[in-house]
């Protein structure tokens, strides 16, 4: 990002016009509908898994969800979805952002970026189950 056409109000719609340039109308319209896909796919993992739970609808590429072990007293589980996140983030491979929804520490994962694919959204629930019985027992 640093490295690119300044953010002034006259270069945002340049930005905004390569990107057209480059894909056109149906190149920007197919990697819309992957990255929804991809995310109704991972929404999909989370709503079927019991100790995951989908906290918002997925309309685009965002997904918020919480995990949310059987048995856990609602105290404990921000601080534990908290440390999920912070060991996911933690190995580099993926960065997922959080958000506070009606006091409950939500994480999302957006899909967004044109390298992302179905083994990048696989290896990413597979990271998420091994991470999360360590944020359960740390």
């Amino acid at each position: 990002m640093e490295y690119a056409v300044p953010l002034g109000r006259r270069f945002r719609a340049l930005k905004l016009w390569f990107v057209m340039r480059y894909f056109g109308r149906a190149g920007l319209m197919a990697n819309l509908r992957e990255h929804i896909r991809l995310a109704e796919g991972f929404g999909k993992r989370v709503d079927e898994h019991p100790d995951f739970e989908r906290i918002a609808l997925t309309p685009f590429s965002v997904v918020c969800f919480r995990y949310k072990p059987a048995g856990v007293d609602e105290g404990r589980l921000n601080a534990i979805n908290q440390r999920l996140i912070e060991a996911i983030n933690a190995t580099g491979e993926f960065f997922l952002s959080s958000t506070v929804l009606h006091d409950q520490f939500t994480l999302r994962v957006a899909i967004g970026n044109i390298h992302t694919r179905e083994k990048h959204v696989e290896r990413l629930w597979e990271l998420m189950l091994e991470k999360s019985s360590e944020a359960l027992t740390s």
